[in-house]
């Protein structure tokens, strides 16, 4: 995932869960393969020889292998669960919950699948910094930056050398420990009081 998105993923699930909202992310990083799965759901599609056909299920994306930004690691999908975590929220009574989740992730840079004029993906956020999947697609990649002030440092932009879509997250630093780390033991403490030290480190009791 760009880093700049992941981090702006897991502000938005903080930001929401202090309001009472709770979402999860059920996918961030595609690859072609997965893309092509997932478009063949509801048709049938073949890609590099292979068939795919999931003709049961009802179609959940017209994007194609490459027409989608989840391939270049700026997109992600959000689901809402109940209280406990264990339960996913379908219900009518939970639109305003998932709009007020993407009312936040537009806050921090994202696009929202749910305003599109044509088919209309709600649980989808992408942020392209004005790129389209062609130029993606021949090595481009934008210059994002953090909408946010992460602990109060400073805002952290990604120029777009240090930036591609294959980027994996870096070994935790020595000082600081990895921020996604830092923000489970965060969301341990705060839903099971684990009494973890909130330092970045994946160590036993985390």
């Amino acid at each position: 995932m760009n880093s700049v998105v992941k981090a702006s993923t897991l502000e938005m699930i903080e930001r929401a869960y202090k309001e009472g909202i709770y979402a999860q992310i059920s996918a961030g990083y595609r690859s072609m393969e997965e893309q092509a799965a997932l478009f063949s759901q509801g048709r049938f599609y073949r890609y590099k020889g292979k068939n795919y056909s999931i003709l049961a299920k009802p179609k959940v994306t017209n994007a194609k292998p490459g027409q989608s930004f989840h391939i270049f690691g700026v997109a992600i999908d959000y689901f809402l669960v109940s209280d406990d975590g264990k339960t996913v929220l379908w219900t009518i009574k939970t639109k305003w919950k998932r709009k007020r989740v993407a009312a936040i992730g537009k806050e921090l840079g994202f696009k929202w699948g749910g305003d599109w004029t044509g088919f209309k993906d709600y649980p989808h956020l992408e942020m392209t910094g004005g790129l389209s999947y062609s130029q993606m697609q021949v090595g481009k990649r934008s210059s994002l930056t953090l909408k946010f002030k992460p602990d109060g440092e400073t805002v952290v932009t990604v120029t777009p050398k240090t930036e591609v879509a294959s980027e994996v997250s870096k070994e935790p630093s020595k000082n600081k420990g990895d921020e996604t780390i830092r923000s489970i033991q965060k969301t341990l403490n705060c839903r099971y009081d684990a009494g973890l030290v909130v330092d970045g480190i994946n160590g036993p009791k985390t």
